[in-house]
């Protein structure tokens, strides 16, 4: 089983591949348009690591939220390759891998990202078993206010700094992880092996991104 991943929601680019023993190569980078380089970067990766197209067996995107511009071309690349190398793909929310990178050490957590027009993005995770990640909740838009007064003891996670300045002024008592987080598609990855073993598919007709809408704020249903 080989995994390879894309994950391109925010300004931080993140490729990846995995089989079932190990990483084989993980890629970040941060950097604007960043996404109009994810085929380059991708076939660069395979040769240093001395795999071909072939080799892969199934395709894993981060859905987002995020930016238009990054997931528009990472769901383009994604969907030409399914097609071109008759492979399935594996689609996972981005807020996932900010959660999965802490479960070790925070039982509950709430990932949200800025929206804007004084709007978030947000869901909720909470850990069973001490490894078992579970979404509570779909990723749907919030006042920041109002989704704090709902989950007021979880962890906060983000990866926009003006959120959590903001959250700390307001609620001086929040739980809110000190650094930035980004999304990345190594924690994608291994989520995915269990989906692959179950033969757990996205289709490609509903393979949708959910995107940032900056003058609408608008959701989609994924």
């Amino acid at each position: 089983m080989v995994l390879l991943g894309i994950e391109a929601s925010s300004e931080v680019i993140s490729l990846g591949a995995v089989d079932n023993q190990k990483v084989i190569f993980k890629f970040k980078k941060r950097m604007k348009k960043g996404a109009s380089y994810i085929v380059a970067y991708l076939e660069k990766c395979l040769k240093r690591n001395s795999l071909k197209w072939k080799d892969i067996d199934s395709l894993v995107i981060g859905k987002g939220p995020g930016s238009f511009t990054g997931l528009r071309v990472a769901f383009s690349v994604v969907q030409g390759l399914v097609v071109a190398l008759n492979k399935p793909v594996i689609g996972l929310g981005s807020f996932f891998s900010i959660a999965y990178k802490l479960r070790s050490k925070f039982h509950k957590l709430a990932v949200v990202c800025d929206a804007r027009r004084s709007l978030i993005y947000a869901t909720t995770f909470r850990v069973k078993n001490c490894s078992r990640l579970l979404k509570e909740r779909k990723e749907n838009l919030y006042s920041l206010e109002e989704f704090i007064q709902l989950y007021p003891d979880y962890l906060y996670v983000t990866y926009h700094n003006h959120i959590r300045e903001k959250a700390k002024e307001v609620f001086s008592q929040i739980n809110f992880y000190p650094v930035d987080v980004y999304p990345e598609v190594i924690y994608l990855l291994e989520a995915a092996k269990d989906f692959y073993r179950k033969r757990l598919f996205t289709p490609l007709d509903r393979l949708e991104p959910l995107y940032i809408y900056p003058k609408e704020c608008q959701i989609k249903d994924v």
